[in-house]
């Protein structure tokens, strides 16, 4: 049987690559499947040169940057000597692997959780074979003990629910949309107007993509660009996609908190907010990934913000579930095709925060059990659908031959 091999890489974002890493893979060995793990951090790219003529089962990064290695010699990319489909993690719009995905190997595929994303990839980067629709998976609390034995019982959300510390926390960091601002003011008259519009656009506008705002923005400008150099201009503004990510984030963050919500959020960056000093944000040390779990099984209700993701589900939506808590997002298509509000999520609008603060309000002062009830259908729907296991073998039944 060939085995899959996987790659881990530098430690970004708290981690959380290699974290899906070694969850994929304990899914795959689960299933009977031979997992080897290549650590680039510890091996480094010339590592890689011993596996040419190998022959795997599947080859798969997280967004890694390690599928274009060319070698000028030998005239090939160094993945066309590894035989077996290369299959990469997409979770942020694929722009930003932009320098990438342009120079990419034979039989290379990107998994995505976002429809618009795998459309994206495929109408710009033709050197990628496909695309392959694959969600994060989601990680419950591991127990021990006489914990692990309650877990199997029916009455331990009754259990987990009396011991709820929280009413709403977010895990998220925080980022000062303000520094973004100062690149488009040091641009180029037309790159100037593009970025601004650009930006504009998203925030009148945060229902749709980052890629149709800038076709829109153009043609307002009587901008007509080919598709090549539309690529290029929104590499190019590409920062602006996290500026009115981290406007927003900042935006709901605020209506919380000028509804007198009490709201716990964890690491220092919430520290350089400008609602450091707010009585009702809680701001508590920078939890890992396998703290964020607990926090989430503490937490009656968990506040996720989209990172733009418009047909997207992400891993904190998975993991808010699977732990027992509620979780409060802006909306995407996947979302609202997959989820119903009130039943097993709770959904808002980015443009009218108003109605979230009342939802928020409307549950936590809810003596009954909705919340209960609400937690225990998302429970059992990512048990069921979001879990690792469910991710790879969906990836199972769709590699490529």
């Amino acid at each position: 049987m060939k085995p899959i091999l996987i790659y881990k890489e530098s430690p970004v974002c708290y981690n959380v690559l290699n974290h899906f890493a070694d969850q994929l893979g304990n899914a795959f060995i689960q299933l009977g499947e031979t997992v080897e793990y290549y650590n680039a951090m510890e091996q480094k790219e010339a590592g890689l040169a011993a596996y040419a003529g190998r022959e795997y089962k599947a080859v798969i990064g997280f967004q890694s940057y390690l599928f274009d290695i060319y070698l000028p010699k030998a005239g090939v990319y160094l993945h066309d000597l590894i035989k077996g489909p290369k299959i990469n993690f997409q979770f942020d719009h694929p722009i930003w692997m932009k320098q990438h995905y342009v120079r990419m190997p034979q039989n290379c595929y990107i998994a995505t959780h976002d429809r618009n994303y795998a459309a994206f990839i495929e109408k710009y980067y033709p050197r990628i074979n496909g695309t392959i629709i694959a969600t994060p998976g989601g990680c419950k609390r591991k127990l021990s003990g006489e914990a692990a034995a309650l877990e199997e019982k029916v009455v331990e959300i009754d259990r987990i629910w009396e011991q709820k510390k929280y009413g709403i926390t977010f895990v998220g960091t925080y980022a000062n949309y303000r520094n973004y601002l100062p690149i488009i003011r040091g641009s180029e008259k037309m790159v100037k107007q593009i970025a601004a519009h650009f930006l504009f656009y998203m925030k009148l506008h945060p229902d749709i993509t980052a890629e149709s705002a800038l076709e829109a923005s153009l043609m307002a400008d009587g901008i007509r660009l080919s598709q090549e150099d539309f690529l290029e201009v929104l590499d190019g503004v590409k920062p602006m996609i996290y500026c009115i990510m981290s406007y927003y984030r900042e935006k709901v963050v605020e209506a919380i908190l000028a509804e007198g919500i009490e709201l716990e959020v964890y690491g220092d960056s919430w520290r350089h907010s400008p609602f450091s000093n707010h009585p009702g944000l809680h701001i508590h040390p920078e939890v890992t990934v396998e703290e964020s779990l607990i926090v989430m099984e503490e937490s009656r209700i968990s506040l996720n913000v989209m990172a733009w993701h418009k047909d997207g589900f992400t891993e904190r939506i998975a993991n808010s579930m699977l732990n027992n808590s509620v979780v409060l997002t802006d909306k995407s298509t996947f979302l609202q095709e997959n989820f119903t509000d009130g039943e097993d999520i709770l959904l808002y609008d980015l443009l009218h925060l108003d109605r979230m603060t009342k939802t928020i309000k409307r549950y936590l002062d809810e003596p009954g059990n909705a919340l209960k009830k609400i937690a225990a259908k998302a429970y059992d729907k990512a048990e069921e659908k979001y879990t690792w296991k469910q991710t790879a073998e969906e990836l199972l039944r769709k590699l490529p031959d």
